[in-house]
């Protein structure tokens, strides 16, 4: 608010979402689209005096990725930037870094201080699957990778006739709005299967969601 980024009513409407769904005001504030997440690192680094820290342009040495493991990154939403061998140190970039029951804890699991960094969460989940799971995050799931096919269409629509009157001109007219509709939805299901496929490349990564599975619940079957 004393940067002029939110307003009060903006502020009071997201609290009384806060109130009804939880969560993170800072995550409400971003959801409801009255900040961006950029403005929000900013604004914490400035209130905490923390740095802040672009993972998006950052390359972690593969040894910090061996230290600090895939299950904490994930449990705990922070991902690994630098670490002092010498004092025994590790700096985490995280989008909560007033949590410190949350870095007492990795501090017990790493046997390491903390230093926190203020992050993005989106960037912070981006970092770990591009770099915990081999890019991930950088490509679209290909469909065949789990047994089915993506579905294509295509149409082709009739000869633009030549009106010669004006129940034909309405007729072409009724046909062009019928040709975009089809181009529209087949643009929406081609969207939807793509999104499909990203959201089981994420499940079957993280082990969430198995091959098998998956198809035995398309057939109804049973669950494991």
């Amino acid at each position: 608010m004393d940067a002029g980024l939110l307003t009060e009513t903006q502020l009071r409407s997201a609290l009384a979402e806060q109130r009804k769904w939880g969560g993170k005001l800072g995550h409400t504030l971003v959801q409801m689209g009255f900040v961006d997440e950029s403005s929000m690192v900013h604004a914490l680094s400035r209130q905490l005096h923390i740095p802040a820290m672009e993972l998006d342009t950052l390359t972690p040495p593969e040894h910090l990725l061996q230290l600090f493991r895939i299950d904490l990154a994930e449990r705990y939403s922070v991902f690994p930037v630098a670490v002092d061998v010498a004092h025994k140190t590790l700096t985490l970039a995280s989008s909560d870094p007033t949590n410190v029951d949350a870095l007492q804890e990795l501090a017990f699991h790493t046997n390491q201080k903390i230093q926190v960094v203020v992050s993005s969460a989106s960037a912070i989940e981006r970092a770990i699957r591009k770099y915990y799971y081999g890019g991930a995050s950088n490509s679209t799931a290909n469909p065949e990778q789990f047994g089915f096919r993506e579905p294509t269409y295509e149409f082709t629509p009739p000869p633009t006739p030549r009106p010669s009157s004006h129940r034909e001109a309405e007729l072409q007219e009724r046909v062009d709005v019928l040709t975009q509709q089809v181009a529209d939805l087949q643009q929406m299901v081609a969207n939807q299967a793509r999104s499909l496929s990203a959201l089981l490349e994420v499940l079957e990564t993280r082990g969430a969601l198995s091959r098998e599975e998956y198809f035995a619940r398309l057939r109804g079957g049973p669950r494991f």
